[in-house]
């Protein structure tokens, strides 16, 4: 990230711990981290790119926070969340996704989100759920998505009262 090898990023996190003076170029850190000159760079294209793995990784952030309010399990959901878990993601998407933002905060992760390994993430995730896009279909419940689902939501929202 920022152009810096994992080995760059303990290197200078250890000597910031150790209260010394960081020995790599901190030029190329601050030129990267200028967001506004980021996206003044960025083509069109990218531009557009990144608004689409914003919105995209919105939409699995979203679906991640409501397991945290009890939303019934899934299959499917079952196997996005997995995949988040699997490559420790949460943490950083809900740092920089928020639920309703104001203009200031769609351009910051915007510019975030011109890093190529977050449109790999949105990737693996619409492949994810193209795999079984009825996130909110119960397997055996005959009730279709919107009763059932509603149905077992409900049923969970009771018991926490």
């Amino acid at each position: 990230m920022f152009g810096l090898t994992v080995e760059d990023w303990a290197q200078m996190l250890g000597a910031a711990e150790r209260g010394e003076g960081p020995e790599l170029d901190w030029g190329l850190l601050q030129q990267k981290a200028d967001l506004v000159a980021r996206v003044q760079r960025a083509s069109d294209e990218e531009l557009v790119c990144a608004r689409e793995v914003l919105v995209g990784l919105r939409m699995f952030h979203g679906l991640y926070v409501l397991r945290g309010l009890l939303l019934p399990d899934t299959p499917a959901q079952a196997a996005l969340w997995q995949r988040i878990d699997d490559l420790g993601m949460f943490p950083f998407l809900d740092h920089v996704i928020a639920i309703d933002p104001s203009p200031r905060q769609f351009a910051e992760p915007l510019a975030i989100f011109l890093e190529p390994f977050l449109d790999n993430l949105d990737e693996a995730l619409m492949e994810q759920f193209a795999q079984d896009p009825d996130v909110f279909s119960i397997p055996g419940d005959e009730m279709g998505a919107a009763v059932g689902f509603g149905k077992r939501l409900n049923v969970s929202i009771v018991r926490q009262n």
